[in-house]
């Protein structure tokens, strides 16, 4: 049967609800400090001492419908699993993407013309690719592929590292401009190995012969331990993991920022975040590889029926031979992970004291893919210490986004939550997709 830490790793493959990091309505707020993040150039106008609080933001969707109620579902008060309705919705081929970032605490010190910062960050990052098949046979079994080879080999890039970072900025006249270096200690990577990504399962009509082939390897440091062959999986080193701050996993990124004040009502900028960002890998790092053929004669796999814990078959006492087809051999080796670039460009007018607006660009060069998204903002400062905003966005993912925000900024205290798409916001467990922020500093 599979055991519980694979089955919940597949769980999380199609469960999980990732994208690439968007926060085009932080973008168009300069005058909160954590939007510093996404532009080393801003600093709060006229404060001279900022404490950044603990923030959050998550960007995540994927590529079909299927939402987290497609496959956990509530029966008689309890929670069960059910791939059926999620199956339906996925395409041929199937992708979620995920940034996460977590901030901590920040600081910040501006002595006149000049502005320093500093910060601790926790960010995550993945895009993950797979076939239909793959949930097709986990759930349906090789029954209904009788005489087909069916591709079951996913595609994976993830990795989760802390962020030191220092930087300044500098005001010349109109001209603002600001970098930013940051020091990257790796937690935990996943990358699939692209020249062996091959997994096939054949079922012969005629004698109902399971032929199983594999070329598939993936790298990966502080997350799989070791394989587990009796029960047809491997462990996640969650222990290792967990709590992890520095590591012998290290890289370097350099984030660049400029805002040019054209006129009272006009502000343009410009930003380039992580140029050059790589983390090595060193720490328990080790290539996984699957090489092999194995022909099991007159089998059906039952599928659902395994994952349910109800076999028809005799697997107790052939389940060893079955795992030997998916046995893969661990060879120690570094290796590394970039990180992804992103470019903001950004232009602000004020019409007048209360309302401003903003069109705000993003370009994202991943890995894996790429990512433009382009915003139209509106902000509305109700009184000096509230605003509220509204943003229409389109992205490679949708053309039709509504975002909002809302800052509350009495005295020192500045608290945000920030949304490039509301609804989706609110709504996790029932959509596709989610993204929003939110966060907390101390002004001065």
């Amino acid at each position: 049967m599979l055991s519980r830490t694979t089955f919940a790793f597949l769980l999380l493959l199609l469960a999980a609800r990732l994208s690439a990091q968007q926060e085009l309505m932080l973008h168009s707020l300069p005058n909160l400090w954590h939007s510093t993040s996404l532009n080393p150039a801003f600093f709060p106008k006229d404060k001279h001492f900022v404490i950044g609080l603990p923030a959050y933001a998550l960007d995540a969707a994927h590529s079909g419908d299927i939402t987290y109620k497609d496959i956990f579902v509530k029966k008689d008060g309890q929670t069960t699993i059910d791939f059926g309705n999620a199956i339906s919705k996925l395409d041929p081929e199937n992708e979620l993407f995920l940034d996460q970032r977590i901030e901590t605490l920040s600081l910040g010190i501006r002595f006149g013309k000049l502005a320093l910062q500093a910060g601790h960050a926790n960010r995550l990052t993945g895009v993950i690719n797979y076939p239909k098949s793959l949930p097709e046979l986990i759930w349906n079994g090789n029954a209904p592929y009788i005489g087909q080879t069916v591709q079951i080999a996913p595609r994976a890039t993830f990795f989760d590292w802390n962020e030191w970072s220092a930087g300044a900025s500098l005001e010349l006249g109109k001209l603002s401009v600001g970098g930013r270096v940051k020091l990257l200690t790796g937690i935990s990577a996943l990358r699939t190995d692209s020249d062996h990504q091959s997994a096939t399962i054949y079922t012969d009509p005629d004698i109902y012969q399971l032929t199983l082939n594999t070329d598939y390897g993936f790298h990966s440091s502080s997350l799989i331990s070791a394989f587990d062959t009796s029960g047809l999986g491997f462990n996640l080193d969650i222990a290792q993991v967990k709590g992890k701050v520095f590591s012998k996993n290290t890289g370097a990124a350099l984030d660049l920022g400029i805002q040019f004040r054209v006129s009272e009502q006009l502000t343009l900028s410009a930003s380039a975040l992580d140029l050059g960002g790589k983390i090595k890998w060193t720490e328990s790092a080790n290539y996984y590889r699957s090489q092999g053929s194995y022909q099991y004669n007159g089998v059906v796999f039952p599928g659902s029926d395994i994952i349910s814990g109800f076999d028809s078959l005799d697997f107790d006492t052939k389940i060893d031979t079955l795992n030997d087809i998916f046995q893969f051999k661990k060879t120690p080796q570094e290796f590394t992970s970039k990180l992804p670039t992103r470019y903001y460009l950004g232009a602000l007018y004020q019409l007048n004291a209360r309302w401003q607006l903003g069109l705000n660009a993003l370009i994202q060069d991943a890995e894996d893919r790429q990512n433009v998204a382009i915003g139209l903002s509106a902000r509305w400062s109700l009184v000096k210490w509230l605003s509220l905003g509204a943003m229409y966005s389109i992205n490679d993912r949708s053309k039709a986004n509504f975002g909002f925000h809302v800052a509350v900024t009495p005295g020192p205290v500045q608290v945000y939550f920030t949304s490039d798409n509301l609804l989706n916001a609110f709504s996790v467990k029932s959509s596709p997709a989610a993204n929003f922020r939110a966060g907390a500093a101390l002004v001065f």
